[in-house]
């Protein structure tokens, strides 16, 4: 009897714990979700930004364990796993039309494309991609049929990251797609340093390793385009401590996550997540 009312105490207690330090809140209704999966910020700098959701998706508990107490998991997550998302951006200017990250490809589901013709937007129209790391969900959608999507674009990603997906580097053996890309956009990669700006001071580029060796965030108008700083926003923006399975180096992960964080509650700018399933979170 007395273990059973210890643990109804403490599932109350983390219930509790959890309300009161919920850290974020989500953007205004005017940039919320359509049916088509799309929601549009206008930027009073002339930016447009645009966030596309390339796919639905969830992430397992299992992911987590290990690095977070099954507890917590069990609270919250009671079904198993953590509503998240596969998405991309846009920002649009009288100048350029840059995306960061390309999704998982037609040939795996991926609605990007699909969604860009919604908006009117050619492959052809993009001008720059910006890549946070080189993980499958996020390049696949550079290629359709092995060949490039966007004849236009230059690739810009981090050069620790260009090094380590590279015959030889730390991430050699999941190279496969990164080698494809490589071949089809040979003449189009452009590697980027941690403080440089871009496209006529657009974007400025962050490199937070942890999740890859040069795993990138990317600031643009009010948003930090934040790649997989986070994988499952119901845990993480509370607990950013805890690391999914899919974090290279879960210490340096952990430690970037709590200061992107920090930094952005001082900043009062909007985070933009690869896998949140809230296009705009404001950290409070």
């Amino acid at each position: 009897m007395k273990t059973r009312f210890f643990l109804a105490v403490s599932v109350v207690m983390l219930l509790t714990a959890c309300h009161s330090t919920n850290t974020s809140e989500t953007a205004l209704d005017s940039t919320r979700m359509n049916d088509e999966g799309i929601s549009v910020m206008n930027e009073a700098e002339g930016v447009t930004l645009t966030g596309i959701r390339d796919m639905d998706n969830t992430m397992s508990v299992e992911l987590f364990k290990g690095s977070c107490p099954d507890s917590l998991l069990a609270v919250l997550a009671p079904e198993g796993s953590f509503r998240s998302a596969i998405n991309v951006y846009l920002a649009v200017t009288s100048n350029h039309r840059v995306l960061f990250d390309t999704g998982l490809g037609v040939e795996k589901g991926g609605k990007m494309l699909e969604k860009l013709a919604y908006l009117h937007v050619r492959p052809e129209d993009i001008d720059a991609i910006c890549l946070t790391h080189l993980h499958g969900d996020h390049i696949g959608g550079l290629l359709k049929d092995g060949k490039a999507v966007f004849p236009r674009a230059t690739i810009y990603l981090s050069v620790d990251e260009f090094d380590a997906w590279n015959d030889g580097g730390s991430m050699a053996a999941q190279n496969t797609l990164w080698k494809q890309v490589l071949a089809a956009y040979a003449y189009q990669i452009q590697p980027v340093n941690d403080g440089d700006t871009l496209l006529d001071g657009l974007v400025s580029v962050r490199v937070t390793p942890g999740h890859t060796p040069g795993h990138t965030l990317y600031a643009v108008g009010n948003c930090l385009i934040a790649g997989d700083l986070l994988h499952a926003q119901d845990l993480q923006l509370t607990y950013p401590q805890y690391c999914a399975r899919y974090d290279n180096d879960t210490a340096m992960a952990a430690d970037a996550r709590r200061k992107v964080m920090d930094q952005l509650r001082g900043e009062g700018r909007y985070l933009s997540g690869a896998h949140c399933y809230d296009f705009w979170i404001r950290l409070k």
